[in-house]
């Protein structure tokens, strides 16, 4: 074969006697042959071939390969690799030893060394060499590799070296059971010399260095279900040894304190080759498959084996492995899933182990078993998946059908043919732990009885002799080997005890007898029991001799384990599992990772002058926390770092020493190589660069930052350490004497620690620091500290966020510090900002987010002049971002100033100095960098309007010389960002600081409603002529786009902000600006309405900014009316400057000039706002429904001037809802609250109504019933007959409800009693409203007699039939009043007298209230109704007559002259013609005089 290449060489007693043939010999051409021969027959030649001394059998051996014409150098390599494995195989006689069987056995080994490491690829792909090597070499190798003779475990242990580098893929399980079975157990034994150990750890060594060989024993082993986790335990080994914890007194007499030392560094160095080769594997595996990127372009790596330069993110390695970004091979997720499942399965055994009910739930749910019991006996019977004994030996003894089938299952699965009964009770009793209980016991053995007389048919009569002969067998286990029994059972008892146990017959003595001899020797136990037994003798052997023997007994047991092992798997095929991922790093790491911290840690704690030591810690540090960041494992990463970062001393008061400086280092080559992947971890690596500059400021005898920022005391409040007692100079070469305080940072956790108050102990802490800054001066370049922040501009999209995040958190940690505060991050993130700013602008946006926020931060501190610093900073920034031009439609300017935005806004906290300084900060950006502001115009507006609403005059001064500043140079700045623009002006008209400037402000905002007018016009004209030449190319979509232009924000919306800031300015406390408010809301809507305004805008104006007016209005007049309530009706003077002073001296004038202002808007444009009657009518109607009586009368004047100023101009159709609101008005308005006072009711008993709630609405009906009479006399013509007869309603409503309440003189006495208008003397009455709505009702009703309209419909009929009611109505009220009266007064005196006090008074006012109402009817008969009737037509009269002129006849005797004179003229009139006699119609002049002579 071709010789091949080999990483080792063999030992030299090796090279000296290997045939140089093996190497050098022609390779055959077909190896195929080999396949042809039977497996089986091979394992029967080679078992006889070593089982026997007869030299025949090689004969008989090599027939086989004879016979099946195999390629003679192949088969006698296979013979020659036979011989040797069998030669090693012979045992070496005690001592004195043989040294010739020694020599023998070594030389054998030797050439089958040289073989396999030789051998080429014939042999390596020969089945039959693969076999001959699973059944002779590994046994061979098993057996030697536990010799106490150092040559020949020396070379056995080379021999593994040279299986697992050239046949690991065939010998899987093999090489898994020297590792776990010999290798390990010899580690871990406390009986191993130095020796063992040591060449064992060499051998793990070299494992380390290859990755691949790690690897692949990773995925064959800890990722299958099926197999130990042997990886893990492997690392877990070596991690023990190097910390030390293998050394304790059991290896006192074997390994010296030297040799000690050594096994901990090689162990050491194990576990840091392994992650440094894998470092190392993973950048090969990168390189030799270069990942398919997009967009980010491949970071080159260096080739340096320490792999500084290797920037690689964790996505790159995977990509680079698969070929795919971000995609998973099918691969690796199976191996993934694997150790998941292992998990699983693993978590399923320790729920078991401590409730097994659980346990087994937990295996059903992840499908390990199914619900039948055999899976779950399958499974107990493993043995070696980690349930305890004694928790299967609890759950199979349940009285519980299903328990009981599991139990079943594992006897029924057992073999017990041709096995003696003890033989099958230990294998039985070997899956489990007997329970306490008896009951339990008995079901076990009851089952184990029945099966082992089926399998054993013959060996006893029935089961139930087996039975009883386990049950002693078990006692006598007990008897013989408990410690605490003293008197044991005697093998004539044993016999004795089990007579007649045969169905009634005897077992044969010898029979018994051997198995008490069984029992005797060799105790039924559990493995676990023998182990602990053993683990006690270790610790208790005290000479090497005994340490000897007991490493002796486990090397037995090593050999016969893993023989056992062997056969068992012998069979089973296994699939070799190669690394071929980087992605197979993650899970192997994710089980190292924590044996690797916790080793590193403790010898890094441990280790002071150990130079070795130091070194390899802090390279296993880099390496593992290489791999933790680029496969993205934050928590590992996290970890590392922070333990890392623990051992600089940096965050500490202790000593330095030079581990501590490495560590120092290590950090900062972290920092910069591997800045791509640190992620949050950044956060360690930056707060130990910022105590680095402190420690670099103290050596150098330099200012610390606090000495630039110290407070002093203001408000009473001292912000100064109460150290400052202490002496202290400014000079640079001065050390500070101050007392310190120092930061702790634990896991990222930042506290402050107090130094002691004891001078001594701060004495000796200024020493420690001196020292250590001493150190850190003459072994740390402080340009790596700049040289780590400019490598920032290469540092990834992601990555960079997370360093900017990082630096400003610690940064404000820094900050935190308010008695000693640094800035030294601070001006880093203004640097890194500065580098960085040359960014794609997305991922610049990213990093602004976290600086804008850490600004703000920094501007809310305590100390001003660190907020006025931090602010600079932003300034500065801010400045340079500007300079850079912004496309159209981007906002970048506008989140760049933002923070300015939230200093102002959101940040209570801020100092008004800073914020006045922020202030000029815009100021001067408006001033000089206003032609590269685009977007930022809309933040440079939100920022002025917060220092308006400060109510600071400099602040509000500056900010609105700013608003002057962009309104005058380019007004487009105000149309571009105009809701915000607005805003702040508004914000300017609400400031009460300065009221010139709220004036101005008015100002400002109605020339901005003219430059919103202008842009209305332009763009209602831009529609108008799209629609026109949509409809002149009748094209319906060309109507759409019309119809739509700009129709994402309606005017209306822009006016909007305008109009309800004028409004909200109408309720300022001051007269100037309320009027100027006021008056500016109704100029504007007068000015530009009818060009500006569509019909949607006066909607929208109506509901958002006229109602809510009038509704503001209202609610502070009503506040007042209650205030005045509250107060007992008495009014007060409210304090001046609060609304309730507003609201009493300027709120009536305020509603009337509004009102006023409305109603002069409405008639002004009627024809455009004629669909918002309704809207205007609804503000009216709340006026006068107010219950204030000032705002009532206003409401109902503002009606009246409604009508008469478009009374002439209104259509029909608002006539009816005029009409319609009054009778509305007359119905709510109605005081019918009266009525619902009991009459009789006794003085004592309360109002059940606000008596100014009645005289309001009384007050109400009296102008309304005046306005009526007023705009029907001017505007009669123009209401349609409809809205004359709903008026007519409303009068006779008011009229008959007042009639009714006149009439009930006792429920007025009663009201008058109870107080209701107690300072009048008359009785409480309505008699004004019954007369002025009798009145203006006759009045209508006589002016409908004439009106032609009303003969269309029925309108003249009941106009006709209402008038007949009243006048008759009127004229018998009249009559009988005036009889009464009459009656009275020529009643006797006499008779009056006669009655009570209390009558008498009553009678007295019911007369007086008779003679009030008759007097009260005088004028409208006279003026109204006999007017009105002497004006009728004559035909009219004639139809009236029959049922007038009774009445007329009884008026001719009524006491007054003056009605009877008005009853003679409608006779002479009306009556006089028809019979003849004419009638002599009066100069006025003539009637003047008469009217003159009657009233004297």
């Amino acid at each position: 074969e071709e010789p091949a290449s080999s990483s080792g060489a063999a030992s030299p007693e090796a090279s000296a006697t290997a045939p140089a043939t093996i190497a050098s010999s022609p390779v055959s051409p077909a190896p195929a042959k080999c396949n042809g021969i039977d497996p089986s027959e091979v394992d029967s030649a080679l078992a006889a071939f070593v089982g026997s001394t007869d030299e025949m059998q090689m004969d008989a051996f090599s027939a086989i390969f004879s016979d099946k014409a195999i390629n003679p150098y192949h088969r006698d390599a296979l013979l020659l690799l036979s011989f040797f494995c069998k030669q090693s195989l012979k045992d070496v006689p005690p001592p004195p030893n043989d040294q010739r069987a020694i020599r023998s056995k070594k030389i054998s080994l030797e050439l089958v060394y040289a073989m396999l490491q030789h051998c080429g690829p014939v042999c390596r792909s020969s089945k039959v060499f693969i076999q001959v090597l699973k059944k002779v070499a590994v046994v061979s190798l098993i057996k030697n590799s536990v010799s106490p003779i150092q040559k020949i475990f020396t070379t056995s242990i080379g021999i593994f070296g040279a299986l697992l580098q050239h046949f690991k893929e065939n010998l899987r399980a093999e090489i898994g059971i020297c590792i776990e079975q010999v290798f390990l157990r010899i580690l871990e034994s406390g009986n191993s010399s130095y020796l063992h150990k040591h060449r064992v750890l060499q051998v793990f060594y070299q494992l380390c260095t290859d990755a691949t060989t790690a690897l692949e024993l990773f995925l064959n082993f800890d990722c299958d279900v099926d197999e130990k986790n042997i990886f893990e335990r492997m690392i877990d080994c070596l991690s023990k040894i190097a910390q030390g914890k293998y050394t304790s007194l059991e290896h006192s007499n074997l390994i010296q304190p030297q040799q000690e030392q050594e096994l901990k560094v090689l162990a050491l160095k194990a576990l840091v080759t392994l992650m440094g080769s894998i470092v190392d594997w993973a950048r090969r595996m990168t390189e030799e498959k270069p990942p398919t990127t997009i967009g980010d372009a491949q970071v080159k790596a260096d080739a340096d084996s320490d792999g500084e330069d290797d920037t690689k993110s964790n996505s790159t390695l995977t990509s680079a492995a698969t070929g795919v970004v971000s995609a998973v091979s099918p691969a690796t997720s199976s191996v993934v899933d694997n150790r998941q499942r292992k998990m699983q399965l693993q978590v399923g055994v320790n729920k078991f182990n401590m409730k097994p009910k659980r346990g087994i739930e937990y295996l059903k749910q992840h499908s390990f078993i199914s619900d039948d019991p055999h899976d779950v006996s399958e499974l107990f019977r493993k043995g070696d998946m980690g349930f305890d004994k004694t928790a299967i030996g609890d759950y199979l003894g349940e009285d519980k059908p299903y328990n009981k089938a599991v139990l079943y299952g594992l006897v029924d699965g057992c073999d017990f043919r041709g096995q003696e009964l003890d033989v099958s009770l230990r294998g039985f009793l070997s899956m489990f732990r007997l329970p306490g209980e008896a009951q339990k016991i008995d079901r076990m053995m009851e089952k184990f009885a029945e099966k082992y007389a089926l399998d054993n048919p013959g060996v006893f009569e029935n089961a139930d002799c087996a039975f009883v002969l386990s049950f002693s067998l078990i006692m006598l286990q007990t008897d013989l080997h408990n410690e605490n029994i003293r008197n044991r059972m005697t093998k004539d008892e044993f016999v004795r005890n089990n007579r007649g146990i045969n169905n009634g017959a005897d077992l044969p003595r010898e029979y018994l007898e051997k198995l008490y001899d069984g029992v005797q020797n060799n105790p039924i136990s559990l493995k676990e029991d023998e182990e602990a037994k053993h683990r006690l003798e270790t610790q208790a052997a005290q000479s090497a001799s005994q340490k000897h023997d007991l490493f002796v007994r486990e090397t037995e047991s090593m050999v016969q384990r893993s023989q056992e092992i062997l056969q068992t798997k012998g069979g089973k095929i296994s699939v070799y599992v190669a690394a071929r991922s980087v992605e197979h790093i993650r899970p192997l790491f994710e089980v190292a990772c924590w044996p690797y911290l916790a080793t590193l840690a403790v010898l890094l704690e441990m280790s002071d002058d150990n130079a070795g030591t130091i070194e390899l810690c802090v390279e296993g540090f880099k390496h593992c926390i290489r791999i933790a960041a680029r496969f993205d494992m934050d928590t590992e990463r996290d970890a590392f770092v922070s333990s890392l970062a623990k051992f600089t001393y940096l965050i500490t008061l202790k000593e330095m020493k030079q581990k501590n400086i490495e560590c120092i280092k290590a950090l900062l080559n972290i920092g910069m190589f591997e800045g791509n992947n640190l992620g949050p971890s950044w956060h360690y690596v930056l707060t130990c660069l910022s105590q680095l500059e402190r420690y670099e400021l103290i050596g150098s005898h330099r200012k610390q930052d606090f000495t630039f920022f110290r407070t002093e005391d203001t408000d009473g409040l001292s912000t100064t350490s109460p150290s400052q007692s202490f002496s202290r100079t400014n000079s640079m070469g001065s050390k500070n004497t101050e007392s310190t305080k120092w930061r702790a940072h634990g896991l990222g956790v930042s506290a402050l620690v107090a130094l002691g108050a004891d001078d001594r102990n701060k004495e000796c802490a200024r020493q420690v620091e001196l020292v250590n800054s001493e150190s850190i001066v003459a072994q740390i370049d402080s340009a790596q500290i700049e040289r780590l922040f400019n490598k920032s501009t290469q540092l990834s999209a992601t990555a960079i966020v997370h360093f900017v995040t990082q630096l400003a958190r610690v940064s404000k940690e820094e900050l935190d510090l308010v008695e000693q505060p640094r800035i030294f991050s601070l001006q880093k993130l203004v640097e890194v900002a500065d580098y960085n700013m040359a960014r794609a602008r997305l991922d610049w946006q990213k990093i602004w987010r976290v600086l804008a926020k850490h600004f703000v931060e920094v501007a809310s501190h305590p100390n001003k002049d660190i907020g006025m610093y931090g602010i600079d900073s932003l300034r500065q920034l801010s400045s340079k971002f500007l300079d850079k031009e912004e496309l159209a439609n981007f906002q970048f300017q506008a989140e760049f100033l933002a923070p300015f935005e939230n200093i102002m806004v959101n940040c209570p906290g801020v100092s008004r100095d800073v914020k006045e300084y922020v202030v000029n900060i815009i100021a001067w950006m408006v001033e000089n960098k206003k032609h590269n502001i685009k977007s930022g115009w809309k933040t440079v507006f939100h920022i002025v309007r917060a220092a308006a609403l400060e109510n600071h005059e400099p602040i509000e001064k500056t900010a609105f010389e700013i608003v002057e500043t962009i309104l005058d140079s380019n007004q487009e700045v105000l149309v571009e960002t105009f809701v915000d623009g607005v805003q702040a002006l508004l914000a300017f008209g609400q400031s009460k600081s300065n009221m010139k400037i709220s004036q101005k402000a008015i100002k400002h905002l109605l020339q901005a409603a003219d430059k919103l007018a202008e842009k209305t016009k332009e763009l209602l004209q831009q529609k108008g002529e799209a629609a026109q030449e949509a409809d002149e190319a009748a094209d319906p979509q060309g109507m759409k786009e019309a119809t739509s232009v700009d129709a994402s924000r309606h005017p209306a919306e822009q006016w909007l902000h305008i109009l309800r800031g004028l409004s909200s300015l109408i309720s300022d406390l001051r007269r100037e600006v309320r009027s100027d408010a006021l008056s500016g809301l109704f100029e504007c809507l007068q000015k530009h309405g009818s060009s500006a305004f569509d019909q949607d805008t006066w909607r929208m104006v109506f509901n958002s900014v006229i109602k809510p007016l009038f509704d503001d209005i209202h609610h502070q007049l009503q506040d007042q009316r209650k205030q005045e309530g509250a107060a007992g009706g008495a009014p007060q003077a409210a304090p001046e400057g609060t609304a309730a002073s507003w609201a009493a001296q300027m709120g009536r004038a305020t509603c009337l000039q509004a009102l006023t202002s409305l109603v002069r808007l409405f008639s002004t444009h009627l024809e455009s706002l004629s669909f918002l009657l309704d809207d205007v009518l609804k503000i009216v109607r709340s006026c006068i429904t107010h219950d204030n009586e000032a705002v009532a009368r206003i409401g109902v004047e503002g009606l009246k001037q409604l009508l008469k100023l478009t009374g002439t101009s209104m259509s029909e159709g608002s006539w009816l809802k005029v009409t319609d609101c009054v009778k509305q008005l007359f119905a709510g308005s109605m005081p019918v609250k009266l009525m619902t006072v009991e009459a009789n009711a006794s003085g004592e008993a309360q109002l059940p109504f606000r008596r100014d709630d009645v005289v309001v609405q009384c007050i109400v009906q009296l102008l309304l019933i005046d306005m009526l009479q007023e705009t029907i006399t001017q505007h009669y013509e123009h209401i349609p007959p409809a809205g004359v007869m709903a008026l007519l309603d409303a009068l006779q409503s008011s009229f008959e409800f007042a009639q009714d309440f006149n009439q009930r003189i006792e429920l007025r006495q009663t009201l008058k009693r109870m107080g209701f208008i107690r300072e009048m003397k008359q009785l409480p009455g309505l008699l004004k409203q019954e007369r002025e709505a009798l009145s203006c009702s006759l009045k209508v009703l006589f002016q409908v007699q004439a009106d032609a309209r009303m003969l269309e419909g029925n309108f003249a009929s009941k106009g006709t039939e209402r008038l007949m009611r009243l006048c008759t109505l009127v004229l018998r009220n009249y009559v009988n009043k005036e009889r009464i009266l009459q009656e009275q007064a020529d009643a006797p005196v006499g008779d009056q007298a006669a009655e009570g006090s209390v009558a008498a008074q009553d009678r007295e006012a019911a007369t007086v209230e008779i003679e009030r109402e008759v007097l009260g009817l005088v004028p409208i008969i006279s003026d109204v109704v006999m007017r009105g009737l002497r004006d009728l037509e004559p035909e009219q009269f004639s139809r009236y007559a029959p049922d007038l002129f009774p009445l007329l006849c009884e008026l001719v005797i009524v006491n007054s002259r003056e009605v009877r004179e008005k009853v003679r003229e409608v006779m002479l009139r009306q009556v006089g013609p028809r019979f003849g006699v004419p009638y002599e119609e009066q100069p006025p002049d003539a009637e003047a005089c008469q009217a003159a002579e009657t009233g004297s």
